[in-house]
């Protein structure tokens, strides 16, 4: 179980994306919370410090049941999407996006659930939809997609 902390102004150097001087581009997701599911500690550290460098923190959790026991006992509003493996040992990605989908949590119909996995053949993408995920972003993880993804869904979750 990992976690990771909300980044503080000096911590990391974000992309440089901030043509407009605000700030604002170069940590996007700043107050925002992820729920990561990712079985792979390489890999959720990564993410973990991807989303962190865009000023997101974040909850890790190894496996799909764990996911959805961390969701269901966080209050409504906790986080703003769920990041989600697919194949994932006790309950896999789909199995767990079905859980949340169906558990009647106040959150549960809006939250966006962003499938992450190398599987990204057509039927991979339908199967992550039918399962009701929101998205679906291909390993290895590029952070422009993620990040054009998560605004994608956020946005659609916000309005």
């Amino acid at each position: 179980e990992l976690e990771c902390e909300e980044a503080q102004p000096g911590d990391a150097h974000p992309p440089e994306r901030d043509a407009g001087g605000d700030g604002a581009a170069r940590q996007p997701f700043a107050g925002r919370r992820f729920l990561v599911a990712e079985d792979n500690a390489i890999n959720a550290e990564i993410l973990s410090e991807l989303l962190l460098m865009y000023g997101a923190s974040c909850d890790v959790r190894g496996d799909g049941a764990q996911a959805v026991r961390t969701f269901l006992e966080a209050a409504p509003g906790t986080y703003d999407a769920v990041l989600m493996d697919i194949q994932m040992p006790v309950m896999n990605g789909y199995e767990a996006t079905r859980a949340i989908r169906e558990s009647g949590h106040a959150d549960a119909a809006r939250i966006p659930v962003i499938a992450m996995t190398a599987n990204a053949f057509a039927e991979d993408i339908q199967a992550s939809a039918d399962a009701g995920m929101d998205a679906h972003v291909a390993k290895p993880i590029d952070m422009d997609v993620l990040q054009e993804t998560l605004y994608h869904t956020l946005g659609n979750a916000e309005g």
